[in-house]
């Protein structure tokens, strides 16, 4: 898949991103120290990291992008620069008008405070008058679906869950420009999660504001951003249509980065059974069921593992087995190998190729292992069915 693109750029951008890269000094010193040892060419150039390279994209109002990628790809570097925290090394980002930027949870908040306060003051921090943070309070609170009686309470006393609906919810009240969301709907229950998605989903359709929507959720992404970026390295493999750059995505990621010492497990195949023969197959066929199995190893012990086995079409998730909706997840998965398979019934699907998804997560802000296609089947000859719609399964193996 080809990684140009070409913006016109137009003064009406809210956003603009001109061929950046952002490096990091890991163990070298920083301000005046980094400049002597760049003066004297002290510097050991082979241990800079370039969290970003060339990256270029221009945003207007009600344009959605995704930043798609594996944990260190640049995403939230490319947000860091959008919300004005750090400097590019070389090129350069503007923005315009209001921006609100969500990069982690409760960002922005002073612990010591009440959620009252915060509210009032991070409002104002974004741009709105005191008497319009406090005319916006009670909608603020009300969309966030906290108690009355938390607000004023100091927000070192919430959970994680609370922290982000607050801020997500003052961050949209405030009538941003531009908005930045990095993975704050990975916490929160999926009423917020909905809520949230529906006013991201206003600010697009009513061309209120910009949006650079960062989430390893990728059927959020293909839902919310009609336009992504699949960065890797810093470096932009791709950008375009969003269902283009996903499948370009899926395609080319594997489980081989998890064989790390900071992995948590890993999975040595994942295969299509027939539940008769119990053999491996590629094609199967659409009014028969098929059993999706996993082998791996878990590198060390497994606390309440969510096992997540989707089936993707080329335009996003179809159907899956997922522990988290029926909540028969193990207590624990103990070091050593494992396996596990996700029965699923007739999948009345039409002829094609179809992948398959894994995630394992402890819980919404732990993924133990993140999102990715490891195997792929057919359904072969004519359509047997109207294709797609709920499936039945059911989880079985050691780790249930």
């Amino acid at each position: 898949m080809s990684s140009s693109h070409s913006d016109r750029r137009t003064s009406d951008a809210l956003a603009q991103v001109d061929r950046v890269s952002k490096r990091y000094l890991l163990g070298q010193g920083r301000g005046a120290r980094g400049v002597l040892l760049d003066l004297f060419g002290r510097r050991d150039k082979q241990r800079d990291v370039w969290a970003l390279r060339d990256l270029d994209f221009q945003l207007e109002r009600g344009d959605v992008l995704g930043l798609v990628g594996r944990n260190g790809a640049g995403k939230t570097t490319a947000l860091r620069l959008l919300a004005g925290i750090s400097r590019p090394t070389h090129g350069r980002v503007r923005t315009r008008g209001r921006v609100a930027s969500l990069l982690n949870v409760g960002a922005g908040f002073h612990p010591e405070l009440s959620g009252r306060d915060n509210v009032l003051l991070n409002g104002v921090i974004l741009g709105l008058s005191r008497r319009q943070a406090q005319q916006r309070y009670e909608q603020i609170v009300d969309f966030a679906g906290i108690d009355v009686a938390f607000m004023d309470t100091p927000v070192k006393h919430y959970s994680s869950g609370m922290y982000a609906r607050l801020a997500f919810s003052v961050a949209v009240h405030v009538d941003p420009d531009v908005l930045l969301v990095d993975e704050v709907l990975s916490v929160g229950d999926a009423a917020f999660q909905d809520r949230s998605l529906r006013r991201m989903l206003q600010f697009r359709d009513r061309r209120e504001a910009a949006i650079v929507f960062v989430s390893h959720n990728l059927a959020a992404v293909e839902l919310m951003c009609p336009r992504s970026i699949w960065l890797e390295r810093g470096v932009a493999r791709a950008q375009g249509d969003t269902s283009e750059v996903l499948r370009g995505y899926l395609d080319a990621v594997d489980s081989s980065t998890e064989e790390t010492e900071e992995g948590h497990l890993v999975i040595s195949s994942l295969d299509v059974i027939d539940p008769t023969s119990r053999e491996p197959k590629q094609e199967v066929r659409s009014v028969g069921p098929f059993i999706a199995r996993v082998r791996g190893t878990a590198l060390r012990d497994l606390v309440e593992p969510v096992f997540v086995v989707t089936i993707r079409g080329d335009h996003g998730p179809l159907f899956a087995g997922n522990m988290h909706i029926d909540g028969n997840w193990p207590a624990r998965v103990p070091a050593g190998p494992f396996e596990l398979e996700c029965a699923f019934g007739p999948a009345q699907l039409t002829p094609g190729r179809y992948r398959i998804e894994l995630k394992v997560k402890q819980n919404v802000r732990t993924n133990y292992f993140e999102p990715r296609v490891l195997a792929s089947f057919c359904i072969g000859g004519a359509a047997e069915g109207p294709g797609g719609g709920d499936v039945a399964y059911r989880m079985i193996g050691d780790t249930v």
